[in-house]
């Protein structure tokens, strides 16, 4: 059916003189997701385990992804003997839609009006430890007409932190006084310690116009996001096109706020990304771009959550 409806709207367009190469993706108006409450023991890199509380199952959750103007349904699937609850920044409504329990469903919808790069996470009491447990993720709102600079290389990065020291097996429970005193033991990219080392580079190509969509999850730190080697010619303060600020070395990203950010490198090569702030990167907040020649399809991680 859908493809019947944007095939005439493609004979429609040509019948009144559009370029078939002018016609914007057909997105469905109306867009639904359904996440599921899960508490799991998940990998965070170097050997060790981490108490989870996630959505579907992962830290972070799904990136969800839709078009401003869309209209967001979102359902939250509680089968624990916990309250948890989903706030996406994106939307905006009455506060008290967010949060529920195993006997009161979240579920609600909204208008995605503005484009941006948005956190999503529990809201349920005590917030701080649901989401340094790992209920976080990322909602990116495209321009209604797409990016202003085209087309683009797209790589998706949510920071986090972990709290609590590993016992002999590695695993760590989680540690509430260091959440309230904002000293993560450990600051990641996309859930994970050195997730994108020299090992498992994210590749890009030279010369390519590279897009990052970029998300602070927090709980309790800037992020002061920098690739080595580059000035970004873009970067979109929330994500937003309209607060577009041009060729910055690098962009503090506070916690539960996000951006987008482009660059090129010039030449192949390797080129750290990590935050800024230089205690986090010891503590696991640095990555590899990893660029091919422009001839050579580029190799590595995908960087999506």
């Amino acid at each position: 059916m859908m493809l019947k409806i944007a095939y005439r709207a493609l004979l429609a367009m040509v019948a009144i003189g559009v370029a078939p190469g002018l016609v914007e993706p057909v997105w469905p108006a109306a867009r639904v997701f359904t996440l599921k409450v899960q508490d799991k023991t998940v990998d965070i890199g170097a050997g060790l385990k981490y108490r989870a509380a996630t959505y579907d199952g992962t830290v972070p959750g799904p990136t969800l992804r839709v078009r401003q103007g869309d209209d967001i349904t979102i359902n939250l699937v509680n089968d624990t003997t916990s309250a948890h609850g989903i706030n996406v920044y994106a939307a905006q409504i009455a506060p008290d839609h967010f949060s529920g329990d195993p006997h009161a469903e979240v579920k609600y919808t909204f208008h995605a009006e503005i484009a941006g790069v948005f956190v999503y996470h529990c809201s349920a009491i005590p917030v701080l430890r649901h989401v340094a447990d790992g209920m976080y993720g990322m909602m990116i709102v495209e321009p209604v007409h797409g990016w202003p600079n085209g087309d683009a290389h797209e790589v998706t990065i949510v920071q986090g932190e972990f709290y609590g020291a590993p016992d002999s097996n590695g695993l760590i429970a989680g540690n509430s006084q260091a959440m309230i005193d904002a000293r993560p033991d450990f600051v990641v990219f996309n859930g994970a310690i050195d997730k994108f080392d020299v090992e498992h580079p994210i590749g890009i190509k030279a010369g390519e116009l590279v897009r990052i969509f970029f998300a602070n999850a927090g709980p309790n730190l800037v992020s002061i996001f920098h690739v080595n080697g580059t000035i970004f010619s873009t970067v979109y303060r929330s994500g937003n096109p309209a607060d577009a600020l041009r060729d910055l070395p690098s962009f503090e990203v506070g916690p539960s706020n996000g951006a987008v950010f482009e660059f090129r490198v010039p030449q192949p090569g390797d080129y750290q990304f990590l935050d800024q702030a230089m205690a986090h990167p010891y503590k696991g907040a640095i990555g590899v771009f990893r660029a091919a020649p422009k001839s050579v399809a580029p190799m590595g991680n995908g960087a999506h959550p």
